[in-house]
């Protein structure tokens, strides 16, 4: 039986994990790259400006079902109050008390 891909690849087995993944003895520094360190500070402004730029590409998605959506309640609500009234009970036959 010949051995798979994966087999044959340099992954290591439970022997040698440790050697690996480098020597993990001692201590360990970690440090904030500058590059990182410099987006802080434009955080808000870039998020302003790039949240502005992601959610109008959206705005078909979401805008367009809110308006519709708006446009019949406000007919609803307009239509039910003109039937609960006494225009609307007259035009309908119907006797308001």
């Amino acid at each position: 039986m010949r051995p798979t891909l994966a087999r044959q690849s340099d992954m290591p087995g439970p022997k040698v994990y440790s050697l690996w993944w480098g020597d993990r003895t001692g201590i360990q520094q970690k440090a904030l790259s500058p590059y990182q360190a410099k987006v802080a500070p434009k955080f808000l402004s870039n998020y302003i400006f790039n949240g502005f730029r992601r959610l109008s590409g959206e705005l078909l998605f979401f805008g367009i079902p809110f308006a519709v959506g708006y446009a019949t309640y406000s007919w609803a609500k307009s239509y039910d109050h003109w039937v609960n009234s006494k225009e609307g009970h007259l035009a309908s036959g119907e006797h308001h008390n």
